[in-house]
């Protein structure tokens, strides 16, 4: 049985409870490929049409294969079962759109005439360190030091001023990239605030 709930409250409510498998799918999106942020209408705006969407599609699954055990036609209030598919719902369709940006990514790396399907990334940071490029960076630092090796992990904030990164495979270098000496650990640890420029060069 559905809870008594004012007016406006439920009405409320029951935005918030449309509006979430958008959010939880999109949030599953924006947390496994980072894009830049969305003002709150926006956000509110696209999780409501997701919302509306899968609602749709929830609905019509109850009714033609489930026998209403979700009660997704009952008045008042949304109930559990209902609101609880919704959550499963929205979960499944952020990893579907996981997926296809995954599936555009691997295509256009692999396949020259696939380029065009390829997702924009929003930065040039991150399109520089995507997995198909080889090459190898020499960084500039504020400090004088000049390092070249390859990004083998950084971070991608798209609201952020700077990122960090480690240079693996790494050696200090001269102004004429003669080598001073060679970092045998794990590499250098860098943030994009410290770096001047970098020139990237085919690996060998």
């Amino acid at each position: 049985m559905a809870l008594p709930l004012s007016e406006p409250v439920e009405h409320i409510a029951e935005f918030l409870v449309y509006a979430m498998p958008g959010f939880v799918a999109l949030h599953l999106y924006r947390t496994v490929y980072p894009v830049k942020s969305l003002s709150e209408f926006l956000q509110a705006a696209w999780s409501l049409i997701y919302g509306v969407v899968l609602a749709s599609f929830v609905r019509a699954v109850d009714a033609k294969y489930l026998e209403q055990r979700l009660q997704s036609t009952a008045d008042g209030f949304p109930r559990l079962s209902f609101i609880l598919a919704l959550v499963v719902t929205g979960l499944v369709w952020g990893v579907v759109l996981v997926g296809i940006n995954k599936s555009r990514l691997l295509l256009s790396g692999k396949f020259h005439a696939f380029r065009f399907i390829a997702p924009d990334v929003q930065s040039i940071w991150a399109k520089v360190n995507q997995s198909q490029v080889t090459d190898w960076a020499v960084v500039y630092t504020d400090d004088g030091a000049v390092y070249m090796g390859w990004i083998k992990e950084f971070t991608y904030d798209p609201d952020a001023d700077d990122n960090d990164f480690l240079l693996s495979k790494a050696t200090c270098v001269d102004d004429n990239l003669k080598v001073k000496y060679e970092v045998d650990g794990q590499g250098v640890y860098l943030n994009t605030r410290n770096v001047k420029r970098i020139e990237f060069v085919k690996g060998k």
